[in-house]
């Protein structure tokens, strides 16, 4: 945050507040079939919402547990919540009923609201979504204490469809902390607005887009789902100018022939994250938007999305690196691990409900154990190396799939690859990877091949590879390790020398 930017307010339900008396009357959000919705009808909206939560019988601390595609109803309930001093529980869409019913044992919730199309499914007494929320407006209540700054109001969920799930608790503090850091970063204005297709259920929807374009006085179009057609579509209709999103969005924008034409000459900025950006990507953006700039971030679901940024003029002096520890981040490299642990107002309090969990993550100075490995310069620029988990062992040697990733998308016909260890009866693991080719592109593997044998040592190159037309992602668009395992595992993919 520059030194000519106000202070942001303490809590989204202050934010909420601040821009209803600046910006009253212009447009926050535009939802299906191009409602807009103003700052002031969306804090009677909260306000209604959180009243009728209330009589609903919910206390704070309640859960609000909502499965629902991006759009108004999902919006308001997010911040009807932290009004009412509610948690809201984002349920993600792309589970099972099995899946969903885990998540709902685990958070308990007084109320479960779905779309009409999960209903069916979600069980746990759900009810329709659809009006429940957003049919009841009240004037905004200004002498309304507003909550505390370390208030919890949502959790994110960072597993369930294996395992044991997760909640991560998100309080106002990270909330705000991350919308002060974007407008700084980005230098949003009221003119700005942007596409939101990443799901309101994880922390890219209302954390990273919605909180920090409602500090700046902006506007947000919302995507009930993702195509990159579409994407381009609402860029040319609405004039957005700032983007989230993930690396392989933007493989798939540049395959849409009105990318980098007057139809996206609005767009000026985008900050991604999740994955690393393959530098034929970055080169083909450069050429085709020449005037977008990019911002590199790192962070997870327990920072709230954040703990390290690199700006645009760093990513070419930096290739690989997610940048230097946003203000008031601290970092440091495990010596014995090379796991990186953060400490910060971003960092969660914990997991909801439970404590060994929570224990196992942070310490008791503080110190989030994030699982990643990372390597530091002596400039300060990170780099993770990977999760501590992916590591592929190949007799006794570490390999990180990271540094086999980069060698195979440095080759510029390479535009993403995905590295993984299969079973190796001699060795414990190989390497093993798919990769995607430029569609025109007439490179074949065994160029591909020779190209990383001049870059990586024997026991790091692949020994099978597969050319696939999309690497395996989940709902965020981070790479699916286990899909691709099970991909590289099956008969199909030749075997390298």
């Amino acid at each position: 945050m520059s030194s000519s930017e106000p202070a942001a307010p303490a809590t989204i339900i202050g934010n909420l507040g601040r821009g209803r008396r600046l910006f009253g009357e212009r447009p926050l959000l535009v939802t299906g079939g191009g409602q807009t919705t103003t700052y002031a009808e969306f804090a009677e909206l909260v306000e209604g919402a959180a009243a009728h939560l209330a009589a609903e019988g919910m206390r704070p601390g309640d859960r609000l547990a909502v499965c629902a595609r991006n759009g108004l109803d999902i919006a308001v309930a997010i911040w009807a919540c932290a009004r009412g001093g509610f948690v809201f529980a984002g349920l993600p869409t792309n589970l099972d009923a099995t899946a969903w019913a885990a998540l709902c044992d685990h958070v308990d919730p007084a109320v479960v609201l779905a779309g009409e199309e999960f209903l069916d499914s979600l069980g746990h007494g759900a009810r329709p979504l659809a009006g429940e929320l957003t049919g009841r407006r009240l004037p905004w209540d200004e002498q309304r204490p507003l909550p505390a700054a370390g208030d919890v109001y949502a959790v994110v969920f960072t597993s369930g469809t294996t395992g044991r799930p997760k909640a991560a608790m998100v309080t106002h503090q990270a909330a705000m902390t991350v919308a002060a850091f974007y407008r700084g970063l980005l230098g949003l204005t009221p003119a700005d607005r942007t596409a939101i297709h990443l799901p309101f259920s994880y922390v890219s929807g209302h954390i990273s887009q919605l909180n920090p374009f409602l500090l700046a006085g902006g506007a947000a179009v919302t995507m009930p789902r993702f195509s990159a057609a579409e994407l381009l579509r609402v860029i040319a209709a609405h004039r957005i100018s700032v983007l989230d999103v993930v690396p392989s969005i933007f493989a798939l924008l540049l395959r849409e022939p009105g990318f980098g034409t007057a139809a996206t000459a609005s767009l000026r900025a985008a900050y991604f994250g999740g994955a690393p950006m393959p530098p034929a990507t970055i080169d083909a953006l450069r050429d085709r938007q020449p005037a977008l700039r990019l911002f590199n971030v790192y962070g997870m679901s327990e920072t709230a999305g954040l703990i390290t940024a690199l700006p645009d003029e760093d990513l070419a002096a930096q290739p690989g690196s997610v940048g230097r520890p946003v203000a008031g981040a601290q970092v440091r490299i495990d010596a014995d691990s090379g796991e990186l642990l953060v400490r910060g107002p971003t960092v969660m309090p914990g997991y909801w409900n439970d404590p060994a969990a929570t224990a196992a993550a942070v310490d008791g100075d503080g110190w989030l154990h994030t699982g990643d490995i990372a390597r530091v310069d002596a400039g300060g620029y990170l780099r993770i190396v990977d999760r501590v988990t992916d590591m592929i062992n190949r007799g006794g040697v570490k390999i990180y799939p990271a540094d086999v990733e980069h060698a195979l998308t440095s080759h510029p016909d390479v535009q993403s690859a995905a590295a993984v260890g299969l079973p190796d009866g001699m060795a414990g693991e190989a390497v093993a990877a798919c990769v995607v080719l430029r569609p025109d592109a007439p490179t074949d593997l065994t160029e591909v091949r020779a190209h990383v044998r001049a870059l990586l040592p024997v026991h790091a190159r692949p020994r099978r590879l597969l050319s696939v037309e999309a690497i395996p992602r989940n709902a965020t668009g981070k790479l699916d390790r286990t899909a691709v395992r099970d991909l590289l595992a099956g008969p199909a993919g030749p075997e390298a020398g």
